[in-house]
């Protein structure tokens, strides 16, 4: 008698993807990288500019909180807040005394740490007499690289883009922060149309660009100041800065994407 053995098939293909099938899903993936890595590239973004505004703020905090406790001094060096160039001055990375402007913000955010001093600037707060309280009123993060985000091995402190926050302070005690670029009429005065080219005979508002009041009584010589005794801000994520052009958001230049802390 012959024994017939019969063979067991599942019915399924054990081949594996084909290279069409690979291809579909390799382009599916590229699809969804091209969509999503805008998206997060912005989120990023916005995430460092929100950084950024909060340390605008926290400065301008600082420098109004040191004021209340020293009698009216700012956090400068010896000498400098008696410097006559100008009504107030303004830490920058613009050095021109003739327009009331320091080189670096260095000075300020070593004593506003506590600190005596730190590299090139190791001389800023001599045994602390310039905070003899010794209090930190910044708290700023410390990178042991110039240009990073954070507080520098020279003092500077630069907003997460690597942009050296600029500070204006009160330094005529009439509580109003004329700063070197805010102030141009050109830049906080233009209105709503975004006039980039200059505030026009109906677009010079008495309430300018992010909130700033106007002072001056004519047309020649009006500009901008903020009420207070320290105004902050950085060059955003564009990393640049324009004369002259307005600070309006939507506008098409360097201004427009600038950091606040107002």
């Amino acid at each position: 008698m012959k024994i017939y053995h019969k063979r067991h098939q599942s019915g399924q293909s054990s081949k594996g993807l084909t290279l069409i099938e690979i291809l579909t899903v390799v382009a599916i993936i590229a699809i969804l990288a091209a969509i999503l890595l805008p998206v997060l590239a912005r989120q990023k973004i916005n995430a460092k500019a929100k950084l950024a505004k909060l340390d605008c703020a926290t400065i301008a905090q600082a420098v109004t909180q040191y004021n209340m406790d020293n009698i009216g001094r700012f956090p400068t060096k010896p000498g400098e807040e008696m410097n006559t160039v100008g009504s107030d001055i303004t830490f920058s990375v613009h050095d021109d005394s003739s327009r009331g402007r320091a080189p670096h913000n260095s000075d300020i955010m070593i004593i506003l740490s506590a600190l005596e001093g730190l590299g090139d600037n190791s001389d800023v707060n001599n045994g602390h007499g310039r905070n003899i309280k010794k209090f930190n009123y910044l708290g700023a993060k410390m990178t042991d690289t110039e240009g990073n985000p954070g507080m520098g091995p020279n003092g500077m402190y630069r907003d997460p883009f690597g942009n050296p926050y600029v500070v204006t302070i009160d330094r005529n005690g009439d509580d109003k922060c004329w700063d070197w670029l805010y102030g141009d009429k050109n830049v906080s005065g233009t209105g709503p149309d975004h006039d980039k080219n200059g505030p026009g005979p109906d677009n010079n508002p008495e309430i300018g660009a992010h909130g700033l009041m106007r002072v001056g009584d004519d047309d020649s010589s009006y500009g901008y100041v903020l009420m207070g005794k320290a105004m902050v801000w950085s060059a955003g994520p564009d990393q640049g800065i324009a004369n002259g052009e307005s600070a309006l958001k939507g506008c098409n230049n360097a201004n427009a994407d600038n950091i606040i802390g107002w």
